[in-house]
């Protein structure tokens, strides 16, 4: 059985870490979820898609070190290394719901996400120093960019653990919510966005990612130098749609084209 669980609910993809009893990752598990992201990523029928974990206690214990204690490598995690989160290319947004506890990796993830919502009970680590090695999957940077630098760097350096709470406060999450009610929040979430055009969605993934570390100006060349999914965008009929839809008063009808 897999690591990674999919389920299609609509327009959303519904991905679930369920290895207990900590959802750790391994090799496979790793390319089981970049499977996935890359179905939910080409699929047109999929717009969003929510990652969560099973159980009550963890979201994600990130690499799976007793597997790497048992003799596993760590050199084949998939094409987006490992749980995808080397991958540049998402047009479609992820909402991290967030159930327990997530380290490691699971914290990388929730970092990587579009949006995270998460149970008031959670915390996120990286205590990769205190195990021989710094977090590579993208944990180090991120951490800097979604948190203050004080607070990531006191978290990187210490491994102490950040409450929802803390979170919430610094903006790193989007929403506190009950467990009973965190998956139904998810979609809630996953509707709203439904609601606007695929191809706005999509480009404004695509440009929020080329233009994150530029000034002002530099943005402004990048978005008219041309990009592949804001220029389809702009010539789409989706395009016309919405003003038409406005003008007439009436719910937009959105084709992706």
């Amino acid at each position: 059985m897999s690591r990674v669980r999919t389920e299609v609910k609509g327009d959303v993809l519904e991905i679930t870490f369920d290895h207990a009893p900590a959802n750790a990752i391994d090799q496979k598990a790793s390319r089981d979820l970049d499977a996935a992201l890359t179905r939910l990523n080409e699929d047109p029928s999929l717009r969003v898609g929510i990652v969560t974990g099973a159980g009550e206690r963890m979201f994600s214990a990130g690499w799976d070190l007793k597997a790497v204690a048992a003799g596993e490598d760590g050199e084949d995690f998939g094409p987006h290394g490992f749980m995808s989160l080397n991958r540049h290319d998402l047009i479609k947004p992820i909402i991290c719901a967030v159930n327990g506890l997530a380290v490691g990796g699971g914290f990388e993830f929730a970092l990587y996400s579009t949006l995270v919502i998460a149970v008031p009970e959670a915390e996120f680590g990286l205590p990769e120093l205190q195990r021989g090695f710094i977090p590579e999957a993208g944990g180090l940077w991120r951490a800097h960019r979604r948190l203050p630098v004080n607070v990531a760097s006191e978290l990187l350096l210490t491994g102490r653990r950040l409450t929802a709470e803390e979170g919430l406060r610094h903006g790193f999450i989007n929403r506190i919510v009950a467990r009973e009610k965190l998956v139904q929040t998810a979609h809630d979430m996953a509707a709203q966005i439904i609601a606007g055009a695929p191809l706005a969605v999509a480009a404004l993934l695509e440009v929020t990612r080329e233009v994150e570390s530029l000034s002002d100006r530099a943005a402004f060349e990048r978005l008219y130098a041309g990009l592949p999914w804001r220029d389809r965008l702009r010539t789409s009929e989706d395009y016309r749609e919405g003003p038409r839809a406005f003008a007439e008063k009436r719910t937009p009808r959105w084709t992706g084209k």
